[in-house]
């Protein structure tokens, strides 16, 4: 190997240490893969038998999901919880939906749209002119999408039951750019009401920001994560007109729930509901200060036993609506 160049020998020995990665991944019990997760994000070992922090309740999601957590984390799915709880008016206005992307697909839709994956996270492209586009790579990263295991990324269990899908939306746009991301996370006490937070991030496919804002629109007594700076744009700072509207959805959509993410767009003036997330950031999250970990957890209703009526229309736990083959959905 001293003869190969510092660039290629460099390649080989990530390739070899990513490799040993998935080999230890694959062959280590599976209490001491999450425990090596948790440590590795907040410096310390997850209580698996009685958790108590908001971090360690996510953690044990990832590790032992409940049945629903699959079904309304399928972004094509979650579409009828959605309808039948708040109202179809809160859908993306979906095109299509399909198990194998080809070239074709993309005569019949508008020049602007959305792509994305059901079952993963970071999935998505924005297209704002297909005629700019390469049609053929955008096949293939669809198509690739397809192939991949998502919940063995970051241990999410509950996306391994998800039959992959990819989804072509409206594309969401202000001034030709995607509209700001309203993250409303919802916990149910086990007595009391719901406490809210709102998580904003903007300009997603640029400079990234966030923003946290109380549900009156007052700055929180913490921080999350710390890394990204916030916006001091007037569109973000100041409160939406919606903003009874969202928190009142996103409410009546986690009710069934300890703790759920609700994301919003706001567009034209209406609300529309982007994914329901049950394990964000795969557990991630780190609050600053860190006693919030376990502020929050106590405001998140555990243990978790869920009670949730059979979807009115037939859908499976998991794959697409009335068990019907996902190339059935015709464009809108």
């Amino acid at each position: 190997m001293e003869d190969l160049p510092r660039a290629t020998m460099d390649k080989v020995v990530y390739r070899l240490c990513f490799e040993f990665i998935c080999f230890l991944k694959d062959h280590i019990p599976e209490s001491l893969h999450y425990q090596w997760r948790y440590f590795r994000a907040h410096g310390r070992l997850c209580n698996f038998q009685n958790p108590r922090r908001f971090s360690e309740k996510i953690y044990h999601r990832m590790r032992f999901p409940l049945p629903d957590f699959s079904r309304l984390a399928d972004k094509v799915v979650v579409r009828d919880y959605i309808r039948d709880t708040v109202g179809d008016q809160f859908n993306v206005p979906l095109y299509i939906a399909v198990t194998k992307v080809v070239p074709e697909l993309f005569d019949a839709l508008p020049s602007a749209f959305v792509m994305k994956c059901n079952n993963a996270c970071g999935a998505t492209r924005v297209v704002l002119d297909k005629a700019s586009e390469d049609i053929q790579s955008l096949v293939d990263l669809a198509n690739s999408w397809l192939q991949r295991d998502f919940s063995r990324c970051n241990g999410e269990r509950h996306y391994r039951s998800i039959a992959p899908q990819i989804l072509f939306e409206k594309a969401l746009l202000i001034d030709g750019r995607p509209a700001a991301d309203y993250k409303v996370h919802v916990f149910n006490p086990a007595e009391g009401d719901a406490y809210c937070f709102m998580q904003v991030i903007g300009d997603r496919f640029g400079q990234i920001t966030q923003n946290l804002y109380s549900t009156d629109w007052m700055g929180t007594a913490f921080k999350l994560g710390g890394s990204l700076p916030p916006s001091t744009c007037p569109s973000i700072t100041l409160p939406p007109d919606q903003l009874p509207q969202m928190l009142d959805a996103a409410k009546r959509l986690a009710k069934p729930f300890g703790y759920c993410r609700v994301d919003f767009y706001v567009h034209d003036g209406g609300v529309y509901v982007g994914e329901l997330t049950f394990t964000p950031g795969a557990g991630r999250c780190v609050f600053h200060p860190v006693q919030w970990d376990q502020m929050l957890g106590a405001k998140f209703r555990w243990p978790e036993t869920l009670e949730m009526p059979s979807p009115s229309s037939g859908i499976p736990m998991s794959g697409v609506p009335g068990g019907q083959s996902s190339g059935d959905q015709q464009l809108a």
